[in-house]
């Protein structure tokens, strides 16, 4: 059974656009190559760089910092409006890391609102599930404020992050062909994407023995769906980490410097660190049981089990205390019978008497003389 679409004007009409810029970026005479996806990189900067970027849709918001253009969905402002205010910080840690002045250049920045419309801020469209690329030809990225299907929502910070450490990192070298797993590999480790799922990853190969040597890390790294969080990106990333620790900084921008003179990558790093590739791996690999073998694993496993412990040990303290029965109140004793029994008070005119008696009686020294009383008068028998 066939089935009829009716495609709307202005669909068919972003469909023969996308397929003109297909066209054009295909055609050898007017671009000179296809710009960089740096998922793959290929091509050098050269003669692609004069390919146009599409100008985003009129709804797009746009803001310029100079160095930088932000073109973004209405909808995605609360989130693209932290990024913009972080942008010159982004450029300063990506020019610590290199050792010179990076995204001189102008750069732009797209952020759609679904992964669909990424199709339409690039010539010829991605043509791959992607919700963040960048093109170095085109000093160029995107990036998409939502996920694809079965994927979780994306960190726009450090997307934005991943983007332009990829963006520097060809700058820096002139657009120089790199291996896959250096580009990606610093842009992870510029990023700081999935840093603790990548120790993991570490710790479990380092104690299994399967770190994959690094003359076979291009093709591990092209074969992993996800190059973030696979064994085969977690150790591109910390081989960068490695080259860039310390001292060895300025090795890797004396390498920079090679790369960006023409010189092939493996010769401009045995040239910088004073060391050939296999000297390079030992001591890197050296640095991964220093970091994640068997004594900081062991050091980790009983910090984690004396938290554990004590942490045990202080809810059943307080789970004491709060089953714990409380006091019965105390009670004041009753007064026995007897004792609350008291003699009824004597009358006013008794008390009078009583204390007329004691005063004179107190008052007349002749004790011993018989006293009469008469009409509530005291007389004295002589």
């Amino acid at each position: 059974m066939m089935r009829c679409f009716r495609h709307r004007p202005a669909a068919l009409a972003r469909r023969l656009a996308a397929l003109l810029c297909l066209a054009i970026v295909a055609s050898p005479g007017l671009a000179g190559g296809a710009p960089r996806v740096y998922d793959a990189p290929a091509a050098a900067l050269g003669g692609a760089a004069e390919l146009a970027v599409p100008p985003p849709p009129p709804e797009y918001q746009i803001e310029d910092l100079g160095w930088i253009e932000f073109a973004y969905h209405p909808s995605t402002r609360d989130r693209v409006r932290p990024l913009i205010a972080r942008a010159d910080a982004l450029r300063a840690e990506l020019r610590a890391l290199l050792g010179r002045e990076v995204l001189a250049a102008p750069v732009k920045v797209r952020i759609a609102d679904i992964p669909a419309e990424l199709d339409h801020l690039v010539p010829g469209g991605l043509g791959r599930p992607a919700t963040a690329v960048s093109f170095g030809a085109l000093r160029l990225a995107v990036l998409s404020a939502t996920p694809r299907l079965g994927l979780a929502a994306p960190d726009l910070d450090r997307a934005l992050r991943h983007q332009l450490a990829h963006l520097a990192l060809d700058e820096a070298t002139g657009g120089a062909a790199l291996p896959r797993w250096v580009h990606e590999g610093f842009a992870v480790h510029a990023a700081g994407d999935g840093a603790v799922l990548r120790a993991q990853r570490l710790c479990v190969a380092a104690l299994r023995s399967r770190l994959v040597p690094l003359a076979d890390l291009e093709a591990s790294l092209t074969g992993a769906r996800e190059t973030t969080t696979s064994i085969a990106g977690a150790q591109a990333s910390d081989v960068i980490r490695f080259l860039l620790e310390g001292d060895r900084r300025a090795s890797f921008a004396r390498a920079l410097d090679q790369l960006r003179a023409g010189a092939p990558f493996a010769a401009a790093l045995e040239a910088s660190y004073a060391s050939t590739s296999a000297e390079l791996e030992l001591a890197w690999r050296a640095d991964v049981a220093r970091r994640y073998g068997f004594l900081p694993v062991l050091a980790g496993a009983l910090l984690l089990a004396g938290l554990l412990v004590g942490g045990g040990l202080a809810v059943q303290r307080l789970r004491a205390r709060r089953s714990r029965p409380l006091p019965a109140p105390r009670r004041r004793p009753r007064a026995a019978p007897e004792l609350r029994s008291r003699p009824a008070r004597a009358s006013t005119a008794q008390l009078v008497a009583t204390l007329g008696a004691r005063q004179r009686a107190e008052g007349d020294g002749d004790t011993d003389v018989p006293k009469v009383e008469h009409n509530g008068q005291w007389h004295t028998l002589h």
